[in-house]
C-alpha cells in the first residue's frame, strides 16, 4: 500500500505523534510505501520513510495548524495514496483519522477548570481561538454527508468513541478503536540495583514508597488533588515524584508546602529518563479530569506500576480494581483512603503492578497496534 500520514510534528515524546512514529516505521518495514506530511520529524528512520515537509509558523498555535492544514490539504490533493491517514483533524483528504480527543468534550472540561487554571489572557485567546477553530473543522469532517464516502474512525478508547458518536452524526462510517501503546523493551520494571541507583540521584530515600506522576497541564490533571490527598494520609511514608512541567508550577509548590508533604515531593521537571522514573516507583497516580487514553498510563503499567486514576476514556478500559490498579474520585479524601489502604501491602501492590504490566504486553504493544492498524487500511480499502 501506499500510506501517508499527516501529522504536524512527530517524535516519540508527544503521545499522539509516538505513534505514528511507532506504526509508520514497522509498517514500512511490512513492505508499504510510507509518506509523512509534517513540519518536523525526529526520531523517525527516513531511509524507511519519504517525509515531505509542511513549512509554516510554528507559533502561536492556530497559526501552526491552520496553515499546515490549508497546505496539507493542497499537498495531498496531487497525489494518489492508497490511504491517507490523518491524526487528528491535520487534513480534509484523510480516509482514516485517528481520534486522540474530541474538541467539544475537551472544551467542557477545560472550561469547569478556568478558575483553577492561572493562565494569562494571551494564552486564553489564542486557545480559545484554537479550540473554536479545530471544533468547527472537527464537525465538518466528522459529520456523514450525503454522496461522500464517509471516512473510518480509529479512537484510542472506548470513551473517545462513545464522546465522537454522542457529539457528531457520523452515519455508517467504519469505527475500530487502535489503543496507544508502549515500548516494553523500553518501558520496563528496573531490578532493585537499578532503582536504588535513580532514586538516590533524585534525592527520593530507597526504604520508601514512591508515587509517579507524569504530564504537563497539572490542573487538568488533577495534580492538585494528588499533592492534597497525599497531605490527608496518616502514613508519612509515601513520596512523590512529578515528571513534567507547567507554566504554574509556583502555586503547586506551594500547595505542597501548604499540605506539608513540601519535602516528599520531588518536582523533577521535564525528563528523557521519564521511563526510569516509572520503573523506579511503586504506584502512578493519575487523577486526571480528561484524556482520550494517557500514553503515561499505558507506559507507567509497562514499568510494572498499578495505576491508580480516575475513571475517565483510557483507565476505563485498561483498570480492572484489585487486578491492574485502582480507581479513585476527584476527592483528595478519597485518594488519601485509598493510597493508605495500597502502600499498607506492598505485597499486593506488587503483584499487581506484574498484573499491569503482563495486560501491556498481551493488549497494549506498538506490534499489535500496528497489526489492528493495518487490518483497518485492508477493510477499508476492501482488501483481504
Amino acid at each position: 500500500m501506499r500510506i501517508a500520514y499527516a501529522m504536524i510534528n512527530c517524535n516519540r515524546r508527544d503521545g499522539s505523534a509516538r505513534a505514528v512514529n511507532e506504526v509508520a516505521e514497522r509498517l514500512a518495514k511490512r513492505g508499504h510505501e510510507v509518506h509523512l506530511y509534517a513540519r518536523k520529524a525526529e526520531d523517525l528512520d527516513l531511509d524507511l520513510i519519504k517525509w515531505h515537509r509542511v513549512p509554516g509558523p510554528d507559533w502561536p498555535e492556530i497559526a501552526d495548524f491552520y496553515s499546515y492544514y490549508r497546505a496539507t490539504n493542497r499537498l495531498l490533493a496531487k497525489h494518489n495514496y492508497d490511504i491517507v491517514h490523518s491524526i487528528g483533524v491535520n487534513t480534509a483528504q484523510a480516509d482514516v483519522f485517528t481520534i486522540q480527543n474530541i474538541q467539544p468534550a475537551k472544551v467542557g472540561i477545560l472550561k469547569k477548570l478556568g478558575s483553577e487554571e492561572k493562565v494569562s489572557l494571551p494564552r486564553r485567546f489564542t486557545r480559545w481561538l484554537y479550540l473554536t477553530v479545530t471544533s468547527a473543522i472537527e464537525k465538518k469532517l466528522y459529520t456523514a454527508r450525503p454522496r461522500h464516502e464517509s471516512p473510518a474512525f480509529l479512537p484510542v478508547s472506548r470513551g473517545v468513541e462513545a464522546e465522537l458518536r454522542r457529539h457528531y452524526a457520523i452515519g455508517d462510517a467504519l469505527v475500530r478503536i487502535v489503543p496507544n501503546a508502549a515500548d516494553v523493551e523500553k518501558f520496563r520494571p528496573l531490578d532493585s540495583v537499578e532503582r536504588g541507583a535513580w532514586r538516590r540521584g533524585q534525592g527520593v530515600p530507597e526504604d520508601v514508597s514512591l508515587a509517579v506522576f507524569a504530564g504537563g497541564e497539572w490542573a487538568r490533571k488533577g495534580l492538585h488533588l494528588v499533592i492534597q490527598g497525599i497531605g490527608k494520609m496518616q502514613n508519612k511514608t509515601l513520596w512523590l515524584f512529578v515528571a513534567g512541567d507547567d507554566a504554574d508550577r509556583e502555586r503547586f509548590k506551594q500547595m505542597a508546602r501548604d499540605a506539608g508533604v513540601a519535602e516528599r515531593v520531588v518536582f523533577g521537571g521535564f525528563r528523557k529518563d521519564v521511563e526510569r522514573a516509572m520503573g523506579s516507583a511503586d504506584l502512578f497516580l493519575f487523577p486526571s479530569y480528561y484524556e482520550a487514553f494517557s500514553l503515561a498510563t499505558i507506559e507507567a503499567a509497562a514499568c510494572g506500576l498499578p495505576i491508580v486514576a480516575t475513571k475517565i476514556n483510557g483507565t476505563e478500559d485498561f483498570i480492572v480494581p484489585g487486578e491492574t490498579g485502582e480507581f479513585v474520585k476527584h476527592d483528595p479524601a478519597d485518594i488519601a483512603a485509598v493510597l493508605e489502604r495500597l502502600v499498607s501491602n506492598p505485597e499486593r501492590l506488587a503483584e499487581m503492578g506484574k498484573a499491569a504490566r503482563h495486560r501491556v504486553e498481551q493488549e497494549y504493544t506498538w506490534d499489535r497496534v500496528t497489526d489492528m492498524t493495518e487490518a483497518v487500511y485492508k477493510e477499508v480499502l476492501c482488501v483481504p
